[in-house]
């Protein structure tokens, strides 16, 4: 489990770099093309396969949900793709960061995950 300064740490190097929609959501329509690396149906792919291709130096995941309720928690890489189904299932929506690889990985509640590129900050703020 990540404390709250860890947890701010890590969504101001990812989520917070890319464009918001009302609901908390990515606003990937506003993201710059050659950042987004896959956008498919949750059915239509196997998600540790995602995971494997797009964040291969990964050791471990940063795991954001859809409320700060419930703590965001870093998870071996071993780990976290062994449980990816289970997580899925329980969990509605959520964010997986990878920090090594600088990849974000979102599941959204209509069942699309999207992989992209963490954008680079201007000046140490939000999108570039």
């Amino acid at each position: 489990m990540l404390s709250l300064d860890q947890h701010l740490q890590y969504e101001r190097e990812s989520l917070s770099r890319y464009p918001r929609n009302s609901d908390g959501s990515i606003e990937w329509g506003a993201v710059a093309d050659d950042l987004v690396l896959c956008s498919m149906e949750l059915d239509s792919i196997e998600l540790r396969t995602v995971i494997q291709q797009f964040a291969p130096k990964a050791s471990s995941l940063i795991f954001f949900w859809e409320s700060l309720a419930v703590p965001s928690v870093e998870m071996g890489i071993e780990f976290s793709i062994s449980h990816l189904l289970d997580i899925t299932e329980s969990v509605p929506e959520l964010w997986i960061y990878s920090p090594g690889d600088r990849i974000v990985v979102e599941i959204s509640f209509s069942c699309v995950v999207t992989a992209a590129h963490v954008p680079v900050a201007v000046d140490g703020q939000g999108p570039a």
